[in-house]
């Protein structure tokens, strides 16, 4: 925390707005804030705790008498920053008005956040002081004993006990983080865990019996399955043998019969098949020599485009010679004009160039030439004037001195002896101390009556609210019992309904067996009817059966189903209306645990509450869980109804209770008080008697009253003779100024006529270059100007460079289609050449190859062949139908080869074929039954195996849950924040003690003792320990400022920002001269820290020493108020 901008008005002695920038006085980390007594010094501490809690500590009632007595208004206004690199920046305003003589109340109070724009964070009283503490992390106690000192507070840290020192050290370092916050979440994780367990434990009895023994069942059961399955499997390998055997068999004879029918419709059809083949031949025969025709006429084709593409490209050779031949004369012509004409244009160019660069300079010369031309004619007017002025600053001085010695003549005669200012002064301070006092006297002896009424009236408020009190702890007891009786009654319902949910799980596990067993036993009645004598038992093996034996159909017509259904959701019901009863277990027990931390007046007593065993003997039925729940919704109303009546109570308790604890300080404080208000009233009696005393004694012939006369005619010859004094401060500034002034213009004038000069020499030079560049111009004609003559010359050059360019550009591509136009013209020839050729090859080849077939010209080839499609079409058919023939007589002779004259009826394969099926739905009934047993160990497996985690997790977790326990009886009752507040408090006392040692030159160090209070270790004596109540005042304030130095430096507010400043307001008159510049010298060297240090004293020495003070000027009677003045050296 930093403190910026403080506003004063209205405030004890000052009346008008009075500014205090600290940051201009923060800047070297040491000031001080001086004044003789009574000046208002101390009220600017009390303006920063007025502002900021709305209280002055020193003041009857913390506003009491804090409004100066001409005003009606009181206003203050702080602004400070919690961090110094931080743009947020705080305002506190607070405005008072008065009510009556001594009392003021609050017109205006509000708190301002300052970053690119301004915000009201609160603007009540109530709501800012909140704010307040919780932006500062201190209350107004830690506030005068650590940060800002008054007087009569600097050494009450030193002097606080134990307790009250640690609850300080707490709030100032922020470290209720580890109090309440802290078992709130050793609770929290507590529930959590508990809540986890309950829920593996509801799990652990979802599972079922998913023990070893049964597991070992299931895989008995499991190895008997599969060895019947094992048996019917070879039965169902012999049947199959045999009917493989028959079936081979009947499947010839089948296929014997299906191939005679087959080559009987193939003879039929020989006939078209063999017209298709002729059909097939011809179009073949003209397939194979439609190339040939083809070709002979493609080649007639070529030869015919040859000759006319050799035709064109000869006629566009001749014609591009042509071209070319005509284009070399032309360029030849050109090259000869201009080898005669290019370099005469290019000496003309430069010659033209250079010359517009000299008119050029020959206009810039010229302009400059006027340039200076009147700078001369300026400096000429410039040195008049200022000789003019010169005349006139002479004159003026001369008169001044004159007047400044008249002026020192007259000051002579008000001067006032030191001896007599010093008697003046110390006569009129003594008055004015005397007035002080006897009005103290007057205002004491008041407020003794006053106190001593009030301490009668605060006596029988706390009267009532002790009785008020008791009763409360009557009725929150009651309230506790009643909390007790309805936790008891939330555990029997909890009890009830898992031994409900027990009971529904274990008649479902039986009913779940009942059903198998009636399915096994309606499967032994299907397999019994099916038995017939003389035929082997597929289960026993026996040939005897006894039909007599009962069936168990009726088993089969039970309502498992449904039953069981009515039992899962009996259970699935339950789990929501368990975890309530949980979750409220939790709640009743955190609000007992709170009732009996806040109020430890509160016994444990026993519940009258039964269990409802009769509930847990009635089978579990949805009818039972829904008068559970309709119970359960009673209970909570019930629940609720004494949670918000205890609450009532319990607040109601504090507030009594509180109330009490207020009227019993109160009261203490008002007897003490009123006894302090009866000491001081007499000791200011003494005071005033020995007052008029000594002033007699030391003021010989002048009288109280005649005091403030004595000083008002010294003042006056003061006024007269500060007058004067300023002046001649005037008057010596003035001077000074003039005859600063008069060197300037002397100066002045010796510089224009040096500058006069350099400018006629620079005009001279520029003359006679002007007349030499008119000179190189006169060479060229003046007809046309230069820059169209080089114009003319630049264009005609370009004209050669474009026409070179464009013969060049024209040569190249005619020569480029010459050559390509030549070398088509040779291809023509060639490919010509080449057509002619393939013409006659192509005649050639079709005569060769029509020789000895049906066909003597192309036509009658196209008349005769088909398309692919068609072909394809044909071949596949006669081929099919000659694979089909071979086939037929094959598959007959391979049928008849294989069946060897056998013979099977139809009667004899459907007794193989009914054989085979019996072994089969015996090999699949044992293969269920097997898979039963199979899903059953599985299923079985995995709940075993999730059993035995959950009993691994669990007893991880209640180790958990012992540690977490363990925690909360370790951190119960704030043991472990009073640790560390003592660790902070033995920390900052080993940084006081080290300031202390140099302080008092190694002779005292501090320490803590056992009980957490401070002592002295006096080194200088062997390191014999007394306690800080023996020390001197001297050696209170040097020990009490290396601990609010340590402290200082040490607080973080709210355990982030550093406080960056503090008061100090007493103390220094007590020590000695040599301990006054020790101390001096430790603050001085506090400009290197962190930290700035304000000072509030009359020590001159340390006014000395300082080089930023406040000076703070006293009120004057019946005029202005206090007044304040930065001063920095």
């Amino acid at each position: 925390m930093k403190p910026i901008k403080l506003a004063i008005k209205g405030l004890h002695s000052f009346r008008e707005e009075q500014l205090i920038d600290f940051d201009r006085l923060c800047g070297s980390g040491v000031f001080g804030i001086f004044g003789p007594t009574g000046s208002g010094k101390s009220s600017i501490l009390d303006a920063m705790t007025l502002a900021l809690y709305g209280k002055v500590e020193r003041a009857s009632n913390n506003t009491h008498g804090i409004l100066n007595h001409a005003e009606d208004q009181l206003s203050v206004s702080f602004t400070f920053t919690l961090q110094s690199s931080s743009e947020i920046s705080y305002k506190v305003e607070r405005v008072f008005k008065r009510v009556d003589d001594t009392k003021v109340k609050t017109s205006l109070c509000r708190l301002i956040e300052i970053a690119s724009e301004q915000t009201v964070i609160a603007d009540k009283a109530s709501e800012v002081n909140r704010q307040v503490e919780s932006l500062l992390g201190l209350t107004i106690d830690d506030f005068t004993r650590a940060v800002v000192l008054p007087q009569g507070k600097f050494a009450e840290f030193l002097s606080l006990k134990g307790a009250d020192r640690r609850q300080m050290l707490q709030r100032l370092f922020n470290l209720e983080q580890y109090g309440d916050r802290f078992m709130q979440a050793l609770r929290t994780r507590a529930a959590e865990a508990q809540s986890k367990k309950n829920e593996m434990m509801a799990e652990l009895t979802g599972l079922g019996d998913a023990s070893s023994e049964k597991l070992e069942l299931a895989e008995t059961n499991l190895a008997q399955a599969e060895e019947n399955l094992l048996k019917r499997k070879l039965e169902r390998e012999e049947a199959a043998a045999h009917h493989l055997k028959t079936q081979e068999l009947w499947v010839l004879q089948k296929d014997r019969d299906s191939y005679l029918a087959e080559q009987k419709k193939l003879h039929e059809n020989q006939k078209n098949i063999e017209s298709k083949k002729e059909k097939l031949a011809l179009s073949q025969t003209a397939e194979a020599l439609k190339p040939y025709a083809d070709a002979s006429l493609d080649s007639q084709k070529k030869c015919d485009e040859a000759s006319k593409r050799m035709q064109e490209a000869e006629r566009i050779y001749e014609k591009r010679k042509k071209e070319y031949t005509g284009s070399q004369q032309e360029e030849e012509a050109f090259f000869s004009y201009k080898r005669k004409t290019e370099p005469e244009l290019l000496q003309k160019r430069e010659k033209l160039v250079h010359a517009i660069q000299v008119e050029q300079a020959l206009s810039e010369e010229k302009q400059k030439e006027k340039t200076l031309e009147t700078a001369r004619q300026q400096k000429d007017k410039e040195i008049s004037e200022m000789q003019a002025q010169l005349e006139k600053e002479t004159s003026l001085f001369d008169r001044a001195q004159k007047k400044q010695n008249d002026l020192k003549n007259e000051l002579t005669s008000y001067a006032v002896s030191s001896e007599e200012r010093k008697q003046c002064q110390e006569a009129g301070q003594f008055a004015y101390q005397m007035d002080r006092i006897t009005e103290q006297y007057d205002q004491e002896l008041k407020r003794k009556l006053e106190a001593d009424e009030a301490i009668k009236k605060t006596q029988r408020f706390a009267d009532e609210a002790s009785k008020n009190k008791k009763s409360l702890e009557e009725n929150i007891q009651q309230a506790f019992g009643t909390l007790l009786e309805l936790y008891e009654i939330t555990c029997d319902s909890e009890r009830t309904l898992t031994h409900t949910v027990h009971e529904a799980q274990h008649q479902l596990r039986q009913l779940s067996e009942r059903r198998e067993e009636a399915k096994m036993e309606a499967f032994a009645d299907e397999l019994r009817k099916k038995l017939k004598d003389g035929e082997a038992c597929p289960v026993c093996g026996s040939i005897h059966h006894d039909q007599r034996l009962e069936h168990h159909a009726a088993s089969s017509d039970y309502p498992f189903e449904e039953e069981m259904a009515g039992l899962e959701k009996v259970i699935s019901s339950a789990k929501p209306l368990s975890d309530e009863f949980l979750s409220t277990k939790i709640k009743l027990e955190e609000q007992a645990d709170y009732l009996l931390r806040e109020a430890p007046f509160v016994k444990n007593t026993e519940s009258n509450a039964q269990e409802a065993a009769a509930a847990m003997e009635r089978a579990p039925s949805l009818e039972q869980l829904e008068e559970m729940e309709w119970d359960w919704r009673k209970l909570k109303q019930d629940i609720q109804e004494s949670k918000d009546k205890t609450a009532r109570l319990l607040k109601k308790y504090k507030e009594t209770a509180k109330k009490e604890e207020q009227l019993l300080e109160k009261l203490e404080f008002e007897a003490k008080e009123s006894e302090r208000i009866g000491n001081q009233a007499s000791e200011l009696k003494a005071s005033i008697d020995q007052a008029h005393s000594e002033f007699s004694g030391r003021f010989k012939g002048i009288e109280v009253s005649k005091a403030a006369e004595w000083q008002k005619a010294i003042d006056e010859k003061d006024k007269a003779s500060e007058a004067l004094s300023k002046r001649i401060e005037t008057s010596v500034t003035f001077l000074q100024e003039k005859e600063e002034t008069r060197t300037q213009r002397s100066d002045r004038i010796q510089l224009l006529e040096r500058e006069k000069w350099d400018v006629h020499y620079s005009l001279e030079h520029l003359q006679k270059s002007i007349a030499e560049k008119q000179q190189k111009l006169s060479a060229f004609s003046q007809a046309t100007g230069l820059q169209q003559q080089l114009d003319n010359v630049s264009a005609e050059l370009d004209h050669i460079t474009e026409k070179e360019r464009k013969l060049t550009e024209q040569k190249s591509s005619l020569l480029g289609g010459l050559t390509q136009s030549e070398a088509d013209y040779k291809s023509s020839q060639s490919f010509l050449e080449d057509a002619r050729k393939g013409k006659l090859k192509a005649e050639e080849a079709w005569k060769e190859k029509t020789a000895g077939t049906p066909f003597s010209d192309w036509q009658e080839i196209n008349e005769h062949l088909l398309s692919h499609e068609d072909m394809s079409i044909l071949k596949k058919e006669v081929e099919a139908f000659e694979d089909q023939v071979k086939q037929c007589n094959a598959n007959l002779k391979r049928v008849e080869g294989l069946l060897q004259g056998r013979c099977l009826t139809e009667d004899e394969w459907k007794k193989t074929v009914d054989a085979k099926k019996e072994a089969d739905d015996a090999y699949d009934s044992a293969m269920e039954e097997r898979g039963a047993f199979h899903k059953i160990l599985i299923e079985l497996k995995v709940r075993h195996e999730r059993y035995s985690t959950l009993e691994n997790q669990l007893n991880k977790l209640q180790v958990d849950i012992d540690r977490l326990s363990k925690l909360q009886t370790v951190f119960k009752g704030n043991s472990f924040v009073e640790f560390l507040a003592e660790k902070q408090l033995e920390s900052v006392s080993r940084d006081a003690s080290a300031r202390l040692s140099n302080l008092t030159r190694q002779r005292y160090a501090i320490e803590v003792d056992s009980e957490g209070g401070f002592v002295m270790r006096d080194d200088a004596n062997g390191g014999f320990k007394r306690p800080v109540s023996s020390l001197s005042g001297g050696e209170t304030f040097l020990t009490s400022l290396a601990l609010a130095l340590s402290l200082s430096a040490q607080i973080q507010l709210r355990g982030e920002y550093p406080l960056q400043f503090f008061f100090l307001d007493e103390g220094f008159g007590t020590l000695d001269q040599e301990l006054l510049d020790t101390v001096i010298s430790a603050l001085e060297k506090l400009q290197s820290d962190n930290l700035s240090v304000g000072v509030i004293s009359h020590v001159q020495e340390l006014r000395e020493r300082l080089h930023r003070k406040l000076v703070v000027h006293p009120s004057e009677p019946g005029g202005k108020g206090t007044a304040v003045v930065i001063e920095i050296s």
